[in-house]
């Protein structure tokens, strides 16, 4: 038998550059590894999660339903705390069982641990319609050393310094064999990209190459294939790597007999109806499929026996085909979803459509998303044949994505199609054109192009605001200590849809007993323009008990004549780094929330008696106290202000001690009014660099109101001089705007080298109307004009402190005579 490997090599500077990066610390998750990455439909699996904090686990909370997780224990080999690039540190590790549904869709399951007292980061675990087995440890790099497999069946597996694995598959000639590797689309890592690009080959008996694939427009960096088998005997499978790496790196490989489709046509159908579908790509054909579109959900998936689904949309309008037999179709009726294929690389297809001048329209392309290889370019053409609308890519908001970003773009092939919001400029019959501006068009070419009148939408959102958007546990995970308070900050973004123009209560539906939300009301009697972040806080009670639900956010607008589409969003990158299209991403549409163990210390701010004043600083006491038993440190930070508030640096009170001042400062141009203030805090752990949340016991104190009022008094001067030597007043007329009781004391800042205060500092009171400051001029004083000369006024309202800054001063200062 002939030996069938393809060497790769590896140079010493690709060595050495990975030993570089290895060496960057970053943040820390809870949960770094989940093993395996598969387990079979209808199976129990048992799997380790490795990570930090995880002692005393719960339970886990899915995001879908399928998989119930049981059995916890710490498992009997602890890992020794190991550092890996970008800061993955390994220190605890648990084990659980899985158990599957038999009828638990096969795909990926997003979800969180709950442990005594944290809610981890999201992880994943992935189900296969196939019987999943571990790879044998034996070496396997070529064809004579190839393990032994059955179709239908999923490896476990990770490719490590051999560059390839080989699988030995027997076979019939005339079987389809479909092969699916999956590295990318399982990745658990923050940050990675050419360690994950794998490609697979399937070869004859003889070496012969059947089939081949590395990207591709279905699984993008994970290869698909399939091909029909031309003689009884046995194959091999082989998954290689793209790109030299030294690195190990986790897979998995499904290899069955099946049809393997990569795209339907049409790609959607109307909700609720029977749609006839045409399923293209496979290596044996097309063929018919007769399905019943969801009334519930507008993107669904069809495996067909198969490892990973065909993606398809399901609208509340009917479909309309191109006409093949015509140059334009003819759309009679809006709302309406198009659809077509471009079969050639300079198709082009129009449809004809009336509309009314003004009235806008949701125009979005689904083709790229589905995993069809055109990039597509939207045209829309006016009646009088000049070009009102040309769009090619979209943004991520633009797809309803939201609270994250991707290196590059990387990954998230919704952004190749266009999606706008167009409002005609005049009445009649309009061209809606679709081509391929990437030369991709072929039989797998298909689109679907949805116009709708735009929906009134609500939208909230989690979004991590760690570095490369990597996920945060204190922004996207809502962990209430019994008897505790939680706050958060929700993003409600603006989208291609109309905002919800009224005002509205904030609800959350699926909280569990002993959980409420602080009432808000919201919308445009309290909005100020461009705000889209609110916080939302939790409150559990004594009688909550620990554990978790799945939550989300809605509005309900107090005119019950008004509806509104309510929608939650979580989006978390893995591997997202530049150089690359490798992505692994969780997209969810429910929060997780946790009820732990009480925490070891609450945390209050007494709401301010005293406004702050624009251009002003306001000091705040914070006050913690210590369940008994705890006296480590304490640092906290404010959650939410405004973003004309500056606040301090996260603070740490120090061990044993239980108070703090919170400084604020004001911007000169903030909205009067009330605002929200909300502070955190969290027990210091130890030495891990806990950026990322893993381990924090977190508090929250009450969301206060502050005020925003205007400055107490404007000062204003005239440019003035001194000479070396010299003795002289510097003069500032007072203006007072709000009235104050006592006295106010002035200091003069931005005084250059060698001019100098003499005497006290002025003190004012609210009916004064010039300061005078006496100054010293030394013969070292630094000649030339002093241009940043400001006043701090200091007094006291409400018995605390109020720092105002005011004025803008000019001074020269010449030789001595």
């Amino acid at each position: 038998m002939k030996t069938f490997q393809r060497r790769l090599s590896i140079s010493a500077a690709a060595a050495f550059l990975l030993l570089i990066t290895s060496s960057g610390i970053a943040g820390v998750k809870n949960i770094e590894r989940v093993m395996p990455r598969f387990g079979q439909q209808g199976t129990t699996v048992e799997v380790e999660i490795r990570g930090v904090a995880l002692e005393d686990p719960r339970e886990i909370i899915f995001f879908k339903p399928g998989i119930k997780a049981f059995d916890f224990k710490i498992a009997p080999e602890q890992p020794k705390r190991r550092t890996f690039a970008h800061g993955a540190y390994y220190d605890s590790a648990i084990v659980c069982k899985f158990e599957i549904a038999p009828d638990c869709p096969p795909g990926q399951y997003p979800f969180r641990l709950l442990t005594a007292t944290q809610l981890t980061h999201i992880a994943s675990f992935h189900v296969s319609p196939f019987k999943t087995i571990e790879e044998t440890p034996e070496r396997k790099d070529t064809a004579e050393t190839a393990m032994p497999v059955i179709a239908n069946v999923t490896i476990n597996a990770a490719l490590g310094h051999d560059m390839a694995d080989f699988y030995r598959v027997p076979v019939k000639a005339g079987e389809e064999i479909s092969v699916e590797l999956d590295s990318v689309r399982i990745s658990d890592a923050s940050y990675g990209d050419s360690t994950y690009d794998l490609a697979t080959r399937l070869l004859d008996s003889d070496g012969k190459e059947l089939a081949s694939n590395d990207d591709n427009s279905f699984h993008t960096q994970d290869p698909v294939l399939s091909a029909v088998m031309e003689k009884d005997g046995d194959v091999f499978v082989v998954a290689e790597r793209s790109v030299a790496q030294i690195t190990k790196t986790t897979y998995a490989i499904h290899i069955a007999k099946n049809r393997r489709p990569l795209v339907a046509f049409p790609p959607g159908g109307e909700a609720g109806k029977e749609q006839h579908f045409r399923m293209i790509g496979s290596a044996s054909g097309d063929y018919e499929k007769t399905l019943t579109l969801p009334n519930d959900k507008e993107e669904f998936e069809y495996f067909g026996g198969a490892a990973s689904p065909i993606r398809l949309r399901s609208s509340r309008y009917p479909n309309l085909e191109e006409n093949e037999n015509e140059t334009e179709t003819i759309v009679e009726q809006l709302p309406v979803a198009l659809n077509g294929i471009l079969a050639s690389h300079d198709d082009t297809d129009t449809f004809r459509v009336t509309v009314k001048a003004g009235e806008p329209l949701h125009v979005r392309v689904f083709a790229s998303d589905l995993g069809s290889p055109i990039d597509p370019f939207l045209k829309i053409i006016a009646p009088d044949d000049s070009v009102e609308l040309e769009s090619d890519d979209a943004t991520l908001p633009d797809r309803d994505i939201f609270g994250t970003s991707y290196r590059g773009k990387g990954g998230r092939r919704c952004i190749l199609d266009p999606s706008v919001i167009w409002t005609p400029e005049k009445d009649g019959e309009y061209r809606i054109e679709i081509s391929d501006s990437s030369g991709a068009g072929g039989p797998t070419g298909v689109y679907r192009v949805e116009i709708e009148p735009p929906r009134t939408v609500f939208q909230s959102v989690l979004a991590s605001k760690s570095f490369d958007w990597a996920e945060n546990t204190r922004d996207t995970a809502i962990i209430i200590p019994q008897g505790g308070r939680h706050t958060i900050n929700v993003t409600f973004p603006k989208g291609q849809w109309k905002s919800l123009d009224t005002e509205f209560k904030l609800v959350a539906h699926g909280l569990p007993h002993g959980v409420t939300l602080v009432p808000q009301t919201l919308g445009s009697g309290n909005d100020r323009p461009g705000r889209t972040i609110w916080p939302v806080q939790f409150v559990a009670d004594s009688t909550a008990n620990p554990g978790g639900a799945l939550i989300s956010l809605a509005a309900e607008p107090l005119d019950p004549a008004v509806t509104v589409e309510n929608r939650s969003q979580v989006n978390i990158p893995f591997i997202n780094r530049s150089g690359g299209d490798a992505l692994h991403f969780v997209q969810v549409d429910r929060f997780a929330l946790g009820v732990t163990e009480p925490a070891p210390f609450s945390i209050e701010i007494e709401a301010p008696s005293a406004a702050l004043v624009r251009g002003g600083e306001l000091a705040i006491p914070v006050t913690i106290s210590r369940r008994e038993g705890f006296t480590g440190p304490v640092e906290y930070w404010v959650r939410y202000a405004d973003g004309w508030i500056s606040p301090q640096p996260p603070t740490t009170i120090p061990e044993g001690e239980t108070t703090s001042m919170l400084r604020l400062s004001c911007a000169s141009g903030a909205p009067l009014g009330k605002l929200q203030l909300a502070v955190m805090g969290r027990s210091l752990v130890d030495e891990i660099p806990r950026t990322m949340g893993a381990g924090d016991r977190l508090a929250s104190t009450e969301i206060v109101d502050l005020t925003i009022a205007e400055p107490y008094m404007k000062l204003s001067t005239s440019p003035s001089s001194i000479r070396r030597g010299e003795t002289k007043s510097y003069h500032w007329k007072v203006e007072q705007l709000t009235p104050f009781e006592g006295k106010a004391k002035i200091d003069l800042l931005g005084l250059p080298k060698g001019i100098k205060l003499e005497g006290e500092l002025p003190l004012i009171d609210a009916e004064a109307k010039e300061i005078s400051f006496p100054l010293v001029a030394t013969d070292e004083a630094l000649l030339g004009q002093a241009t940043d000369l400001s006043c701090e006024i200091t007094l006291t309202v409400a018995g605390q402190k109020v720092t105002q800054r005011a004025g803008k001063g000019i001074l020269r200062i010449d030789p001595a005579l």
